[in-house]
């Protein structure tokens, strides 16, 4: 069994349990997962989205305005076209009322809500590290290649010099 089969697993085994909480959580994982895996600036739109909306809920549980989210607003609407978002905001525990939002129960459990959060926030920490590690490996390698372009240069510069001796010492015997 691979990794890429584990969510797989998981939504069986919560399927098959029939757990709410467990269907969200491996929902959860694979909006996530499928988040992962979109470009940079597709990631950084939608978590700086994501991150408001669900942060408005953790703030104020109780206020109906933060727990709807209109599927007709056009930036809501872009951001639900990014692969892993419907299934992230699921998997925190919204639910779809028809086409038109989506919606957190007020009974809803906010673990799932603050794990939508947390998962983000991993991830967003983890893709920066990715890029930081990324950038200090390209300054390496240019650090290395001006060093090496340095290299050759003395290198050559010495040659020129010894061919230079050489033939002077080769005119002092004619």
């Amino acid at each position: 069994m691979c990794s890429s089969d584990l969510p797989a697993l998981h939504f069986w085994i919560a399927f098959r349990s029939g757990s709410a909480s467990a269907m969200s959580s491996v929902k959860l994982t694979v909006g996530l997962e499928m988040l992962s895996e979109v470009r940079q600036y597709e990631f950084d739109a939608a978590n700086g989205i994501l991150q408001k909306l669900l942060g408005n809920v953790l703030a104020s549980p109780e206020e109906a305005k933060y727990r709807r989210i209109k599927t007709s607003n056009a930036k809501i609407n872009a951001l639900l076209a990014t692969r892993g978002v419907r299934a992230t905001l699921i998997g925190a525990g919204f639910v779809e009322e028809g086409a038109e939002a989506l919606s957190l129960p007020m009974d809803a459990d906010l673990a799932n809500v603050h794990a939508a959060v947390d998962g983000l926030a991993a991830q967003s920490a983890s893709r920066a590290s990715a890029d930081m590690s990324s950038r200090m490996a390209d300054a390496m390698r240019r650090k290395q290649a001006q060093e090496d372009e340095e290299n050759k240069r003395k290198q050559m510069r010495l040659n020129i010099a010894e061919d230079a001796e050489t033939a002077k010492i080769g005119r002092a015997h004619v």
